[in-house]
């Protein structure tokens, strides 16, 4: 078969789209792409060509990007639309995990994953491929829990090998410490572990914000900040899986998407390439 044959043709995808529209009952938005300011427009212009709707399905598939970006598509969106539900087929990761937020419901699909809210930041050392502020964070933490093991073994072998009782042993330590903690702290970059603080901060309190105006607002406060800490803080790298089980061990409006429009996704994607583009149920396709 020639790449040309193989090609898929756009009208193969609004068809798919089309199809997934009438099944859910309302317009389907596609975002198949990064979160960036690009795709902030892009949604901005399909949002007011939808104008206000009762409800609208999004399928998402991103590996995540600006979560200021995010934030703006979920303020246009939910400006006009009254109920929205995401479908998670593949990946919605970092800050497309924080998009799912903005939403009434997730419906994640037997390969469909979020992950940690962990912003991306420029590498200092300048790289084009940016660092995890989560990871960086993590990186002290270790450094934190190696150097308390160490101070204590350093106690235990002074005690043990020595003649010495418990305070003198505390006070013959530090030195010995030190030598083996300050090469390692001395790699540390305050302003690269500050702004990766802030970022980390900012994700917090956007999710919070999001969940307080819309899906979450009937939780208790208590309860956000479980789930904004938890997404933000206690995943131990940028690309770690969440399942449809562990979001609703989370908290989240996650449920299992029906096998149909599971399958009808995974094809949606499959032939969409990066992109954003929408379709009503019973009307020509609005662009992409």
């Amino acid at each position: 078969m020639s790449e040309e044959s193989a090609a898929p043709r756009p009208a193969d995808l609004s068809e798919l789209m089309r199809e997934l529209a009438k099944k859910r009952g309302r317009p389907v938005l596609l975002i198949n792409r990064d979160m960036d300011w690009d795709c902030v427009g892009e949604v901005r212009r399909i949002t007011h060509e939808l104008g206000a709707a009762d409800g609208l399905t999004i399928v998402l598939n991103s590996p995540g990007g600006d979560i200021e970006a995010a934030y703006r598509m979920i303020l246009a969106l939910r400006y006009e639309i009254a109920n929205i539900e995401t479908l998670v087929t593949g990946w919605a990761k970092s800050a497309a995990t924080f998009f799912c937020l903005g939403a009434d419901s997730i419906h994640m699909g037997r390969y469909g994953e979020l992950g940690p809210l962990d912003p991306q930041i420029p590498d200092p050392a300048g790289s084009a491929i940016p660092k995890s502020s989560l990871e960086t964070f993590k990186s002290i933490e270790y450094l934190l829990d190696y150097s308390m093991e160490s101070l204590d073994t350093i106690i235990q072998l002074l005690l043990s090998g020595s003649d010495m009782d418990i305070p003198h042993a505390i006070k013959q330590a530090p030195p010995l410490f030190a030598a083996i903690s300050t090469p390692l702290y001395s790699h540390v970059d305050p302003h690269e572990l500050g702004q990766s603080g802030r970022y980390l901060a900012a994700s917090q309190e956007y999710a919070m914000r999001v969940m307080r105006r819309w899906a979450y607002a009937d939780l208790p406060e208590e309860a956000r900040e479980m789930i904004a800490r938890r997404l933000v803080w206690d995943y131990p790298t940028h690309g770690f899986v969440i399942d449809l089980t562990e979001a609703q061990e989370i908290g989240l409006n996650a449920e299992k998407m029906d096998d149909e429009s599971d399958m009808i996704c995974r094809k949606i994607h499959s032939m969409s390439g990066n992109s954003v583009a929408v379709q009503r149920p019973d009307e020509p396709n609005l662009g992409a």
